[in-house]
């Protein structure tokens, strides 16, 4: 993407820094480690290498920002966008189950075994259209 359709690429690395920011703020628990080292490596990749980030990261990248946001409210938001993901992910051309599991697991700090069920109902409501 070039800079005439929107994308500054030193605005992408100051944002990321900033999420980077904000991630470390508080005590760390897995997740927060997990999502710390998932920002460190996006922003080494776009900074170092000059890489554009894809369609998911920057989805990522924004419910990052809204989990470890400072309005209480948030959490609510972040939810839904996250289902949104999932639910993207779940019924694009090539769906992406593993890649469904992993979401869930970064924002809901739960087993394997728990986010694959939850993936799986969330599959099956999909497909009858509740």
């Amino acid at each position: 993407m070039s800079a005439a359709n929107g994308y500054s690429h030193d605005n992408v690395i100051n944002k990321l820094i900033k999420l980077n920011e904000r991630i470390a703020v508080d005590p760390f628990n897995d997740v927060q480690q997990k999502d710390l080292i998932w920002c460190q490596r996006l922003l080494t990749d776009v900074k170092d290498s000059g890489l554009i980030p894809s369609k998911e990261e920057f989805i990522m990248a924004n419910l990052m920002w809204k989990k470890y946001g400072f309005l209480p409210t948030d959490r609510k938001s972040t939810e839904e966008n996250m289902w949104k993901l999932i639910d993207s992910m779940l019924t694009q051309e090539n769906p992406s189950k593993i890649g469904a599991i992993k979401m869930y697991r970064r924002f809901i700090d739960s087993t394997l075994r728990e986010a694959k069920e939850m993936v799986d109902a969330r599959e099956i409501k999909i497909t009858r259209g509740w």
